[in-house]
């Protein structure tokens, strides 16, 4: 039966993912990054190919937010592996929860409220995901470390499917404010969003991004969908190979 671990170390009201906000995330994702859902579907297809013919496996998933990212995984055929969903936001978790039950997921979904850090030690995952959090971290070190911690929890060998905003286009920029603005974002939530795309301080390049996985033990890391200025990756952990 899933269960949860509140993690008392940390703050589990997060700025911006709050029960305000998590009841309407979805949506916004839908609008905020094109082909959102595609993007978790795609996720799930290189995990599951990753790791195909494996009849159980364990998954961890770093940020689940709504756990909207897991529910490609019924029609993957794969009833045999167990998710476990860390996310700092009970409110996002809370909405997650209802959505795994309704999909029939939530009884090999283990939720952890908490930074990844705060999640208990265990046996190492067959393979993990990580969607839209690494540019959210403030700073290379700070940014190394996650994806360290990633590491230490991973198998060797395993796969990780990666996706974050990589680069700062002032024409990509204009082109996704475009976009807000047919799907009918206010002028001054746009004005908003135009003021915080340009103190953001995304990962500079693919290039820098590799040089972290590098850092970090993550290998052969290779583009596996992209919407504008978010891009998600497949790189496969090799203890060894770390820099």
């Amino acid at each position: 039966m899933a269960h949860e671990h509140p993690a008392h170390s940390v703050h589990h009201i997060v700025p911006g993912f709050g029960a305000d906000r998590a009841a309407h995330y979805d949506t916004q994702a839908s609008v905020n990054l094109a082909g959102s859902q595609a993007a978790y579907e795609i996720g799930t297809s290189a995990l599951t190919a990753q790791l195909d013919g494996q009849d159980t496996a364990s998954l961890l998933f770093v940020g689940l937010g709504t756990g909207a990212e897991l529910v490609p995984y019924t029609r993957f055929d794969v009833p045999g592996w167990r998710f476990t969903g860390v996310d700092p936001s009970d409110a996002m978790l809370a909405v997650a929860r209802q959505r795994l039950e309704a999909e029939g997921m939530l009884s090999r979904t283990h939720l952890h409220v908490g930074e990844l850090h705060t999640l208990p030690p265990g046996p190492p995952f067959d393979g993990a995901q990580m969607m839209g959090v690494l540019h959210h971290v403030e700073g290379e070190e700070a940014r190394l470390e996650l994806l360290r911690e990633v590491a230490r929890r991973l198998k060797p060998g395993a796969p990780l499917v990666l996706g974050c905003r990589v680069g700062k286009d002032p024409e990509l920029t204009n082109v996704e404010l475009r976009r807000l603005r047919a799907y009918g974002v206010p002028p001054d939530a746009l004005e908003r969003r135009r003021q915080h795309f340009a103190v953001m301080r995304p990962i500079e390049s693919d290039a820098a991004l590799f040089a972290m996985f590098a850092q970090t033990g993550l290998v052969a890391p290779r583009p596996i969908f992209v919407s504008l200025q978010f891009k998600v990756f497949l790189a496969r952990f090799e203890p060894g190979a770390a820099g």
